[in-house]
């Protein structure tokens, strides 16, 4: 080989060489530079950065989208890491089809699963979905006396941590705010969380201990023979939006070690709701009927043998107090033989039922200094 083919050669490789040392840097200064460019401009760039560095761990972002429709009031985006997975997503709904279906899917998911700290107007649903619920009372849309809230889901899917709640948290509460600016909702912001505030998934506590409580109303009427000295689950927190009280059976030597049987099956489920969810929220449990939470005629007492539902006005909107069975409890105690309900046991039922719806929503209307309580008939 000659010297001057050699000398190219050379030439080549060393050029060839620069070349992948050119492509491997560009590639690394790139992605921490799409990395950044993603975590400042995300969601319109209101994500806090250090909230968003907590909750996106170690991963790498990799995509991004926002849409905004005012006029339907809706809001959208979504943060994802560079295997598509999502970090942070924030979906709004004001009014329309889109914020009925949603509402009666959160209906269905037996919220709430964890309450929120400072008053805040909302709830955690499971796998770190934070929904808040400000009130949004936009002009031209019905008279000044009616009260609309907005409907804001906040998604941040690696939040596991302690440390990582409450990052969350802030993060819904901050895009929240944003959103409530930006479709022109008006009134003050939802209050910042105190450092370290997390959602708080309620407590198991004796039967007898939830005398005085918002769960009261367990203590002080009569329940299955199961449950006298069975558990209450008490999870309501002011400002909230739904809240919730359940009776569960005492643990019986021998049960296995499944979360229900560890803890007791479920007996009784008092429930409160606030604001207008719509027509068609089927509780777990509940029945097979909606609970009556739709506006004008809808919004009144009921009362069958699967559950009672009681109405007031609590800061000038509806609320609503609900008591229903425990899913999947029969009209047999444990161990006793399985047959048709009679006439009188139905009625027993009902009686039941009001029992308790009365005896929540009375407590309630009082902690609340809500107005106008109504009642389910006597059956």
């Amino acid at each position: 080989m000659g010297k001057q083919a050699w000398q190219h050669r050379k030439w080549l490789w060393g050029s060839a060489c620069t070349v992948l040392v050119l492509v491997i840097v560009a590639f690394s200064v790139r992605a921490p530079a799409k990395d950044w460019w993603l975590a400042r401009e995300a969601c319109g760039g209101k994500v806090p950065g250090g909230d968003l560095k907590t909750v996106r761990t170690d991963a790498r972002l990799g995509a991004a989208q926002e849409s905004l429709d005012k006029d339907l009031g809706r809001y959208h985006c979504v943060l994802e890491n560079d295997e598509g997975k999502v970090v942070v997503e924030v979906d709004a709904y004001l009014d329309g089809v889109d914020k009925e279906k949603k509402l009666a899917y959160i209906g269905r998911s037996h919220p709430p699963h964890a309450v929120l700290p400072g008053g805040l107007p909302g709830f955690e649903a499971e796998n770190s979905l934070v929904y808040l619920m400000p009130e949004c009372a936009r002009s031209g849309r019905g008279s000044s006396e009616e009260h609309h809230r907005l409907l804001v889901g906040t998604w941040t899917y690696f939040a596991e941590s302690r440390e990582e709640k409450a990052a969350m948290l802030r993060i819904a509460v901050r895009m929240t705010n944003e959103v409530t600016e930006r479709l022109g909702c008006g009134g003050k912001p939802l209050p910042a969380p105190k450092d370290g505030a997390v959602p708080d998934t309620g407590r198991h506590v004796p039967r007898a201990d939830a005398k005085g409580t918002a769960c009261d109303a367990l203590t002080t009427t009569r329940v299955p023979a199961e449950g006298r000295d069975g558990t209450v689950f008490i999870a309501i927190a002011d400002g909230g939006v739904v809240g919730r009280c359940t009776l569960r059976a005492a643990k019986k030597a021998g049960d296995d070690a499944h979360r229900s049987s560890r803890l007791g099956r479920p007996l009784v489920e008092l429930t409160s709701w606030r604001g207008n969810w719509g027509s068609d929220i089927r509780e777990m449990g509940s029945g097979p009927d909606p609970l009556p939470m739709g506006e004008g005629a809808a919004w009144k007492p009921a009362l069958t043998e699967d559950r009672a539902w009681a109405v007031a006005e609590c800061g000038g909107e509806n609320a609503g107090f609900a008591a229903h069975w425990g899913y999947g409890y029969s009209y047999r105690e444990a161990g006793e033989k399985s047959e048709p309900p009679t006439a009188p046991e139905r009625h027993e039922r009902r009686v039941l039922l009001r029992e308790y719806v009365a005896a929540f929503a009375k407590d309630e209307v009082r902690r609340e200094k809500c107005t106008g309580l109504q009642l389910p008939a006597n059956s």
